[in-house]
């Protein structure tokens, strides 16, 4: 079963449900019922008008795509799919940007495991490796699928119907199941045209030579994205299918948990909309005053006294949540064996509302010197990035040795 239309999510047939019985409260009840469901209409046109244009080309909408950006993408293109096409490539291919929208990929197991591969394609993409992104991250979705339930299959095993995901835009009628049909078309004679579809069949048994571009390396981390939306839907399917018959409480509880993730991402997007990138240097009270700068320093505080407790609390939910109680454990490990004899914070650079790099020195044991970039995220609760004013709080995106490996080493003063 696929959904002709974002309209018809259970998520929103509920939510209109409610907002009839809301319209009975008075006055009060039908302004907020008029505004919600104008959120909502907002919402679903935002879906279905992606689709509408992209579909075809087989780009799947997934819930770390901007609402903003794809309307923004929408009017630029003015109905031409070739052009929305280039712009969704380009709003993809911004290294910051595609990181944040791989973050929540934690949180599944399965492909935790593989985010090493992930990384890997990451950079191979920005450094123009187009063929071997598309190969690396082909065979992350098919063992992370294979992995994911108890049904031994991987991703090219699975028939379109398979991929249909509940309550989730990834599955409309021309989102994941639709985009599936060409990732196992079989190829059985060598084709050397270029393409710019993701033929995972023809790729990867070789009967197809030419794809080796950003078009084809851009989908197959949309695809990834959306398989992972796909994961997601099916376990909140199984609960939903497991739950006790739907009561009041419950529906209420939906609605506003709902209509507070629409609202928060609504703010996101107005954040990320009107923010301006600006760097501190030494000197000026916004360096020293800036959020980033004190985290940092008490990082790196922390690290050079080896309280490696509080050093913990500083790293993102996601760490916490692959390591649970043995995250200290893990921190203690990976600093350990690079005792910090002392440090300078050099420059902050608040690139994006919710995230954010800081270049330091780090002087080690023995005077060895080196230059690191620590990466952070402005994080909520539940692991979303968030910019201010939202509530969250900065937190260490890259595990140390990540960035340790990428330091560049300095002579000794």
């Amino acid at each position: 079963m696929s959904y002709a239309s974002a309209r018809d999510l259970p998520t929103f047939l509920e939510l209109d449900r409610q907002l009839k019985l809301l319209r009975l409260l008075g006055k009060t009840g039908r302004q907020q019922a008029a505004s919600i469901k104008t959120k909502m209409r907002e919402l679903a046109d935002t879906v279905d008008a992606f689709y509408q244009l992209l579909g075809d080309k087989h780009w799947i909408f997934h819930d770390r795509l901007s609402l903003t950006a794809v309307r923004t993408i929408r009017a630029s293109a003015g109905g031409d799919a070739d052009r929305a096409e280039q712009l969704l490539i380009e709003y993809y291919h911004d290294p910051e940007r595609l990181a944040l929208m791989l973050l929540p990929l934690r949180k599944l197991p399965a492909m935790r495991r593989r985010l090493d591969l992930v990384d890997k394609a990451r950079q191979d993409y920005f450094d123009g490796r187009f063929y071997s992104a598309v190969h690396v991250l082909l065979s992350v979705m098919d063992g992370f699928v294979n992995e994911f339930e108890t049904v031994r299959r991987g991703l090219h095993a699975r028939k379109p119907e398979e991929l249909h995901a509940w309550d989730s835009v990834v599955g409309h009628h021309l989102g994941l199941a639709q985009a599936h049909k060409t990732f196992t078309k079989g190829r059985s004679g060598t084709q050397e045209e270029p393409v710019f579809e993701l033929y995972r069949n023809g790729i990867v048994h070789g009967s197809i030579l030419n794809y080796d571009n950003i078009t084809v390396a851009t989908k197959a981390f949309n695809r990834l994205l959306a398989v992972a939306d796909w994961a997601v839907a099916r376990d909140r399917e199984q609960r939903h299918q497991a739950e006790e018959p739907v009561t009041w409480s419950s529906v209420g509880r939906q609605f506003k948990e709902t209509l507070g993730a629409i609202r928060e991402q609504a703010e996101a997007d107005r954040a990320n909309k009107q923010w301006e990138s600006a760097e501190y240097r030494p000197g000026s009270e916004e360096f020293t005053g800036h959020p980033l700068y004190q985290q940092t320093h008490e990082l790196l505080t922390c690290w050079s006294r080896r309280n490696y407790g509080s050093l913990s609390g500083l790293m993102t939910h996601d760490m916490h949540n692959k390591y649970g109680k043995s995250v200290r454990s893990e921190i203690r490990r990976a600093f350990e064996p690079f005792p910090l004899d002392d440090f300078e914070i050099c420059a902050v650079r608040h690139d994006m509302a919710a995230a954010g790099t800081v270049l330091v020195v780090l002087a080690h044991s023995g005077g060895k010197r080196v230059s690191a970039e620590l990466r952070w995220v402005r994080e909520n609760a539940q692991a979303r990035p968030c910019p201010e004013p939202m509530p969250g709080q900065w937190r260490l995106v890259f595990q140390p040795r990540v960035f340790l490996d990428r330091a560049t080493s300095l002579p000794a003063e």
